[in-house]
């Protein structure tokens, strides 16, 4: 599996290095060759080696289960039960899943950046391989969540709550989305932005101490309380551990310094790009929950990595600010070649 994700990373560096001489019509073309490629792979994947598929599979013949359809968004029971109607498996249920997550991804990074096989570094080492590959709930529901943001940085508000709502019937926690209908593409103040980057700090030694944002927040039903009780059982037996401290964790770094280019630049990047407000906004939070929710890391790295979606289009900003090009290339390559390895040697993704 690894091997077959580091070959299409690799073919996606060349189009990278060659892709401001493609004419559209080859891109276009390319990215119809990613998505038949890719819906294949995500579809025929080995149930039995791969993270999480056999619990999908689980869900897929339990779907009337009462504990599973209360935790279970209603898409996949009810999609389950039409796939079995008809003699379907699991195997149909990945094939339309990514059916759903990976056609529309190609599409929407390809009407919004002009760096499409640029931003496919950073979403195929990560994205690809975490959300398509292994959390197909999670990958359905990113797309309306990345569609939402056209709408939203238009200021069509209302369409863009109806994508938001169609992502939270896949995957419940896209509702951390919609709070932020209301910022919209509205540019953050000098004010707003010395703020956020002075909180990195803040929340980085909330993360060295051990603290977290939950235990700051009364907790509002003995639901919730339960459910971030057993987060923190689980963590504190090991079984939701982070995978490396964030400051040996390359990937994380890089967010952060990417974090503060944007800050910088900011004016520059939002003349450059219609959607920077909206991108730059959400690629904050997704660089400060993690650290701020130290001791449930199965909830910092979840709503982190929701917000992270935005990472693919967010380090191709880089190339609106050095030049020649290729150097920034280069950097967001060695990045994607480092999340390969870290998948390989720090994650249970493939077995």
């Amino acid at each position: 599996m690894h091997a077959i994700i580091a070959l299409l990373f690799a073919i996606t560096v060349g189009f990278a290095f060659v892709e401001d001489r493609l004419k559209e019509n080859q891109k276009v073309m390319i990215l119809i060759g990613y998505v038949v490629f890719m819906v294949f792979f995500a579809t025929t994947k080995s149930i039995e080696n791969t993270a999480d598929a056999l619990m999908y599979e689980y869900f897929f013949y339990k779907n009337d289960d009462l504990v599973i359809q209360y935790t279970t968004e209603p898409t996949y029971i009810y999609l389950s039960r039409m796939v079995l109607a008809l003699g379907g498996t699991i195997s149909v249920m990945f094939f339309i899943y990514a059916l759903i997550s990976i056609p529309a991804k190609m599409k929407i990074l390809y009407s919004t950046t002009p760096f499409v096989f640029t931003a496919l570094m950073i979403y195929i080492p990560v994205y690809f391989e975490l959300h398509d590959m292994i959390q197909i709930r999670v990958a359905a529901a990113a797309v309306f969540l990345l569609a939402s943001l056209i709408p939203l940085s238009e200021g069509h508000k209302w369409r863009a709550t109806l994508l938001i709502l169609c992502a939270i019937l896949f995957h419940y926690s896209s509702v951390v989305y919609l709070p932020f209908v209301l910022v919209g593409n509205r540019k953050l103040s000098l004010t707003a932005r010395i703020i956020i980057a002075a909180l990195f700090p803040v929340c980085f030694a909330m993360y060295l101490l051990k603290l977290d944002l939950i235990s700051l927040i009364p907790t509002l039903s003995s639901s919730i309380g339960y459910k971030i009780e057993q987060y923190k059982e689980s963590t504190e037996k090991g079984q939701w551990d982070e995978l490396r401290p964030l400051y040996a964790n390359l990937y994380y770094v890089s967010k952060v310094a990417m974090l503060y280019v944007c800050l910088y630049f900011y004016d520059f990047l939002t003349e450059k790009h219609r959607m920077a407000p909206i991108l730059i906004t959400l690629f904050s939070v997704s660089v400060l929950f993690l650290p701020a929710m130290a001791t449930i890391p199965v909830i910092g790295s979840r709503v982190s990595d929701l917000f992270g979606l935005v990472d693919c289009l967010i380090f191709t900003f880089l190339l609106y600010l050095v030049e020649p090009k290729y150097w920034a290339r280069i950097a967001i390559a060695i990045l994607g070649i480092y999340m390969l390895i870290y998948n390989i040697a720090y994650t249970e993704y493939f077995t």
